[in-house]
């Protein structure tokens, strides 16, 4: 059974989440109160709706009280657009939604829609500029995800200069934390085991703590 999942605000942020979940196996409703947003969105899914997301009927009528999963996208860039994401939050629990996970643009916005009843919050502007802090600061670094608390992933280029060398004995997970996850090499991704040899040029993927990962760059470029 297809997992439901609704989309509250159809900006920047919004528009992404919902082009992102219409290339998965999942049912989507998509609501935004300006039909300018919902326009934009139905290029990607068939279910998008004019709606106040404050207005309890409104959801209902959305079918917003059936669905797993909601996911409040609106900006905190105006009070308003705070309080319009607390209430929405306010009348998704009055509808018996558990699973919420809310947008907050910054730290005191996030403790207020914890506050009311998001189980989740995702803050994009931190992670974006995150993302970008890391790969503008290593020329070796070719992408970076943070996945939960200080634990990343890293997408490393290794050097052409680098010799032939089995992860075994590179000794990465005893020596700095990290684990090698996958490795593409020449349009080809290989799941590594200990005896697998790194090469020149490879792309390796890295997983650990934040702090740990630029220790394996050295090594590797």
């Amino acid at each position: 059974m297809k997992k439901s999942i609704a989309v509250i605000g159809l900006s920047r942020f919004g528009l992404n989440l919902v082009e992102d979940f219409s290339k998965l196996n999942v049912d989507i409703i998509a609501i935004d109160h300006n039909k300018e947003n919902v326009v934009k969105a139905s290029e990607f899914v068939h279910n998008v709706i004019v709606a106040d997301s404050t207005n309890i009927d409104a959801l209902k009528e959305a079918g917003i009280g059936n669905v797993d999963s909601v996911i409040v996208a609106i900006g905190q860039n105006n009070p308003a657009n705070l309080a319009t994401s607390i209430i929405t939050i306010i009348k998704l629990k009055q509808l018996g939604i558990i699973d919420i996970t809310a947008r907050a643009d910054d730290k005191d916005s996030a403790e207020a829609l914890k506050l009311v009843g998001a189980t989740n919050i995702v803050l994009p502007l931190n992670i974006a500029s995150e993302r970008i802090a890391y790969k503008i600061s290593s020329l070796d670094l070719v992408d970076y995800f943070n996945i939960k608390g200080d634990f990343s992933v890293a997408e490393i280029k290794v050097s052409k200069d680098f010799i032939k060398t089995a992860i075994i004995d590179l000794n990465i997970r005893n020596t700095y934390n990290l684990n090698i996850l996958l490795i593409e090499r020449k349009g080809s991704i290989i799941v590594p085991d200990k005896d697998t040899i790194i090469e020149p040029n490879d792309e390796v993927f890295v997983f650990g703590r934040r702090k740990d990962i630029p220790k394996i760059s050295n090594l590797l470029t």
